[in-house]
């Protein structure tokens, strides 16, 4: 698995909130690698840590906000929404065993509750 570190986040444009009938701007990762430019619409809030892994053709999106107590992990294969899992509170510690994890172990563990 390979760490992601130069990539850019923005607010959603008011034309796809338009489309998607929202009232909030949702959070939209960009990145390029070798296989070309990836973009994403993610759950994270504006506070959150991000953090981006790329294996094969996935992408993998850890977003934590120590804060709040919560962690949450979207999985892509190229442009399609392969899954998530999103965790809050005694449920970190409880699925996780603990809650100072780096982010590339936190990924590998809640991988395996992503894919069925």
């Amino acid at each position: 698995m390979r760490k992601i570190t130069n990539f850019n986040i923005a607010k959603e444009s008011l034309e796809d909130m338009c489309k998607a009938r929202s009232f909030n701007p949702c959070l939209e990762i960009t990145f390029r690698d070798k296989r070309g430019q990836h973009a994403h619409k993610i759950s994270a809030g504006y506070d959150d840590e991000i953090h981006v892994y790329r294996e094969h053709r996935e992408t993998f999106i850890l977003t934590q906000n120590q804060r709040l107590g919560y962690v949450g992990l979207e999985v892509f294969n190229g442009a399609e929404s392969v899954g998530d899992i999103f965790l809050q509170g005694d449920n970190v510690i409880e699925t996780l065993g603990r809650d100072d994890l780096s982010p590339f172990t936190i990924i590998r563990r809640l991988k395996d509750y992503v894919y069925p």
